[in-house]
């Protein structure tokens, strides 16, 4: 791999690991070491949701931009993260936590459009699944690291906000990391006109249908995150702690070290092809959790076997759609591609925990068939790629004919 792939693997791990504590431990200061209610912390991360939404799009105009490019654009992320950190650390209410996550959400839209660009520009297109899934494996080991450590500092830091110091510190080596490190990865002398970049990458029909159903698989990862621990909780007869343990070692530290063997056992499939197998994977653990649903106390052997099955369909889904949308993509609007495909985040971390917080709510037959429900929608999304497949091929005939 060339050195710049390692270079984007440490800094996504770095950067993976200050999310984790700024974000994860955001509801846990604020609301019971703070006095902020979890409405206010939750509409404050809603509002760093949003401006995620516009970091997108800045940060495609400014990685494809031969003015900021690839690492100033990193640059400036790194930046905006470390500023989120101060105003976290020194937030008392709820004005400055929102602005504390706005400015956050900017500094992720311009981290991974411009990181995801770089490995894109250094590798070729046999390399890049194989590339991607090593930061998928550093997205793993930091979010987990950031997790346990969070945890283990608050134990010892007073005030609680101190905690998000650490995070600070760590997108400060990041920006050492990227300023030292990181080299200009656009090519030289590629331009294009803003206006119609955009305009091509809207109309690329591919992408677009692409779109729905990565939403769909952004949805399902939210769930995964976000509802089904709850869940656990809930109807299943376990407690928070040994949820949060079965998901950081299930899903997270499984996820690390399965990523690189499952991407190389699947590398003879096409990049829809394999989408289509994290599809299926997705489908089957939907359904066993509606099955598991039919025991009121589900073992924890049980659970930590459904982690592992979500941890197998995530790790074949994210290095695999990285490298589809850089087959897509022109290499002057790798930029453009990436930010348009990442805005389904945003729209699938809308969606599931909407459904995920109203299934929560309802009684537990109700709960069991919403599983179901979303696993059947599987179906849904294997059809769009069936369809999204044929098309591709059409597309590449009409290309090597011309």
């Amino acid at each position: 791999m060339p050195i710049q792939v390692w270079i984007q693997t440490i800094g996504r791990g770095l950067y993976q690991l200050g999310s984790a504590v700024l974000l994860f431990y955001m509801p846990i200061v604020f609301v019971n070491y703070g006095n902020l209610s979890a409405t206010e912390v939750g509409l404050a991360v809603g509002g760093g949701s949003v401006a995620g939404f516009a970091g997108n799009i800045l940060g495609g105009i400014l990685t494809d931009s031969q003015l900021f490019g690839r690492k100033y654009t990193l640059l400036g992320a790194s930046i905006f993260a470390i500023i989120a950190c101060a105003f976290a650390t020194i937030t008392v209410n709820f004005p400055l936590l929102l602005l504390a996550n706005i400015i956050f959400g900017l500094s992720t839209g311009l981290y991974w459009t411009s990181a995801d660009a770089s490995v894109m520009d250094v590798t070729t297109p046999e390399q890049r699944q194989t590339a991607f899934s090593w930061l998928g494996v550093a997205d793993n080991l930091g979010f987990g690291m950031g997790t346990l450590g969070g945890g283990l500092l608050l134990k010892v830091v007073k005030p609680a906000e101190y905690v998000f110091a650490a995070g600070g510190i760590t997108f400060g080596v990041l920006l050492l990391l990227f300023a030292l490190g990181a080299k200009e990865t656009r090519v030289a002398g590629e331009s294009h006109q803003m206006q119609k970049g955009w305009l091509t990458a809207l109309t690329d029909s591919r992408l677009m249908i692409y779109l729905l159903v990565n939403t769909l698989f952004i949805m399902y990862i939210a769930l995964v995150g976000g509802t089904l621990p709850l869940y656990f909780v809930n109807f299943g007869g376990t407690t928070d702690a040994v949820v949060a343990n079965l998901f950081t070692w299930g899903y997270v530290g499984l996820g690390a070290l399965l990523q690189v063997p499952v991407i190389r056992a699947i590398a003879a499939l096409n990049y829809l092809h394999a989408l289509m197998v994290s599809m299926g994977v997705w489908g089957v653990g939907f359904g066993i959790v509606a099955i598991l649903g039919n025991y009121a106390d589900m073992t924890e052997i049980s659970q930590l076997g459904v982690f592992a099955v979500f941890a197998i369909a995530a790790i074949i889904y994210k290095p695999t759609s990285s490298a589809w949308i850089s087959e897509l993509a022109p290499a002057n609007l790798r930029g453009a591609y990436t930010a348009i495909a990442y805005q389904c985040w945003t729209i699938g971390y809308v969606i599931g925990p909407i459904i995920g917080g109203w299934a929560m709510d309802q009684p537990r037959n109700v709960a069991q068939y919403t599983w179901l429900g979303i696993g059947l929608s599987t179906l849904f999304g294997l059809l769009v790629l069936q369809i999204l497949s044929r098309q591709n091929q059409s597309t590449q005939i009409i290309e090597n004919q011309q």
